[in-house]
């Protein structure tokens, strides 16, 4: 069977002048079983110097464009970063409609977690941030706190346990949205795990799992996992 083309969606490093891929990603998908890509935007406008509302929507031509790049995809994967663009709204859009697995890590969770809320503008970040016990941003830590996994989950059926640690790297978190789509949960309430039941694999995910695959086995089968269902 052949390996899947996974798409990684670009994040800015302005600091730096460049689009990129994360690193991190790449190698996961790599490890896990799959080929890596990086999809980049398909306007021409330049994104490091504007802030996401200050971007022009993509035209129907652009959008078209993107979907050209897509089709060669077997499967996305919407990395952390620091801000999203309307390519992640889009990205996610077409994952639901096609049916394409879609893995979305900490600002790429949030990305879905928007799509899944009653927010209807578009590249609005909906995010609130943390105001809890626990310091959720901590970039050094490979552990930090503990997840509760919903045993009806498919994240749950994935990692085959109620309770793991996870690394943890975000100052802002989604708000609530209907139980059915929450798959896990922080020690202090916040939402860590989200999830489309009907769909194959649309899941979205707090913490970093790429950052610690080649040490943490419940990190390795989610990406196992995403490998092996985008290949159907």
């Amino acid at each position: 069977m052949k390996k899947p083309v996974i798409g990684i969606i670009s994040r800015n490093l302005k600091e730096q002048n460049y689009l990129c891929c994360i690193e991190k990603a790449r190698q996961a998908i790599i490890l896990s079983g799959g080929i890596p890509i990086c999809i980049v935007p398909t306007q021409a406008e330049d994104q490091l110097k504007k802030e996401p509302l200050q971007m022009k929507e993509y035209s129907k031509e652009e959008q078209k464009d993107l979907v050209h790049i897509l089709k060669l995809c077997d499967g996305f994967l919407l990395p952390g970063g620091d801000d999203w663009y309307e390519l992640d709204e889009l990205v996610v859009d077409y994952a639901i409609k096609k049916d394409i697995p879609l893995l979305g890590i900490c600002l790429g969770m949030q990305v879905l977690g928007k799509k899944i809320s009653k927010e209807k503008r578009k590249i609005v970040d909906n995010t609130e941030k943390n105001n809890s016990k626990i310091n959720h941003m901590e970039i050094t830590k490979d552990k930090v706190h503990k997840v509760k996994i919903r045993k009806d989950s498919k994240l749950y059926k994935i990692v085959k346990k109620s309770e793991i640690d996870v690394n943890s790297r975000h100052n802002y978190h989604i708000p609530e949205i209907q139980e059915e789509y929450i798959s896990a949960r922080s020690e202090d309430g916040l939402i860590e795990g989200i999830e489309m039941k009907k769909k194959k694999f649309i899941i979205g995910v707090q913490w970093h799992p790429e950052s610690i695959i080649e040490k943490d086995k419940y990190a390795k089968r989610i990406f196992t996992s995403f490998i092996k269902m985008s290949k159907k």
